[in-house]
């Protein structure tokens, strides 16, 4: 059982998120907070698996949460940020704060539970909506994952995290020979031959972070 802490300051969506996780029966949302300021106190006397939290929150918001609970020297559980907010400047800095993870609010209900057992797995988990934003405006020298598509992208992501063919085929709704197709192409439009290769190209891009 996923044991989950909801912070969001619209009450109708926190609770609707929150009764959601509860009736997958993989999940508990054992607290809520409406700012950040609640979050880091909920925090302190409780040690949920993972944080689902909201970026535009009264008083302290989701990025100023994020520096505090990382600064204050306590243990912080892992974050996943489930905004509206699809801005680069957002995203970088939400990640930068150390939030593990960056799904929008339209996403599906699958990848979202796909999002919050990568999180707690240690891994990085990007939407691949927030990953194209971000590699639109890549930092420092030229990016080169440009020359994929958002769904070369998508499995790239899927497979550096170390998802076999069939749980990446599962995960999209497409077949096994369909991602060994796409592994090919994104091996030759990038020039690598073996997924430590792709591990590489993905750290120095900023697909994924150790």
């Amino acid at each position: 059982m996923v044991n989950v802490v909801i912070a969001d300051d619209h009450a109708v969506l926190r609770q609707a998120l929150a009764e959601m996780l509860n009736s997958r029966g993989d999940y508990t949302v054992s607290g809520q907070a409406k700012d950040g300021n609640e979050l880091v106190e909920l925090l302190k006397t409780c040690s949920p698996d993972i944080v689902i939290m909201d970026i535009a929150m009264p008083n302290l918001d989701g990025i100023g949460a994020l520096q505090k609970l990382h600064g204050n020297g306590g243990k912080c559980p892992p974050v996943l940020m489930l905004s509206a907010d699809h801005a680069e400047k957002t995203i970088r800095a939400a990640l930068k704060a150390g939030a593990k993870g960056y799904v929008p609010k339209d996403a599906g209900v699958e990848e979202l539970e796909f999002a919050i057992r990568s999180v707690i797995k240690g891994n990085t988990y990007l939407s691949p909506s927030v990953t194209e934003t971000l590699l639109k405006n890549p930092e420092g020298s030229s990016n080169k994952l440009k020359v994929l598509t958002q769904r070369e992208l998508e499995i790239m992501r899927l497979i550096v995290d170390g998802n076999p063919n069939r749980v990446i085929a599962k995960t999209l709704h497409i077949s096994t020979r369909t991602v060994d197709t796409h592994r090919s192409n994104i091996l030759k439009k990038l020039a690598v031959k073996t997924n430590a290769e792709l591990v590489r190209l993905a750290l120095q891009s900023g697909l994924i972070e150790l």
